[in-house]
């Protein structure tokens, strides 16, 4: 008969215990730095004007899952990520003029009626085209977190 003894059973349940919740903060750290990364190449390579600033992170942890989210509140940033055909309508407004006709005026300010206006606007990708060119650095982060928390 042959009989084994277990040497450090208590330390090795410790760490098998222990192993989530530092695998969910090493998680949480490579992600968050991922996405401050993303929003940042977005940012600086991709877009300028007002889309520029309208840029956010987010990063949840609920239901047991860790997500990172670079998105934009802008109104203008679907139809840049996406491309648009179609007709919009334009509001009365003002508009300074300084020429007529191709002829120099003195400065005037006139009123510009509602119309509508056809627009075909081509796909702009600035969120789907930084996250893809940013996939092997992202699969590459997660799994050197995941081996930290392993290996700790």
């Amino acid at each position: 008969m042959i009989t084994g003894y277990l040497v450090g059973d208590r330390q090795v349940l410790e760490r098998l215990r222990a192993l989530p919740d530092a695998a969910h903060s090493s998680l949480l750290r490579a992600l968050t730095r991922l996405g401050i990364e993303l929003q940042r190449d977005v940012q600086q390579d991709k877009l300028s004007g007002s889309l520029r600033s309208s840029i956010d992170l987010t990063v949840d942890q609920s239901g047991g899952a860790i997500t990172a989210s670079v998105s934009s509140g802008s109104r203008y940033a679907g139809a840049q990520e996406y491309g648009f055909a179609g007709t919009v309508s334009v509001r009365t407004s003002l508009r300074r003029i300084t020429k007529a006709f191709g002829r120099p005026i003195a400065e005037t300010t006139i009123n510009v009626r509602a119309y509508d206006r056809r627009m075909d606007l081509p796909e702009r990708s600035f969120l789907r085209s930084a996250l893809e060119d940013m996939g092997p650095a992202i699969r590459e982060e997660v799994q050197a977190a995941l081996t930290e928390a392993v290996s700790k």
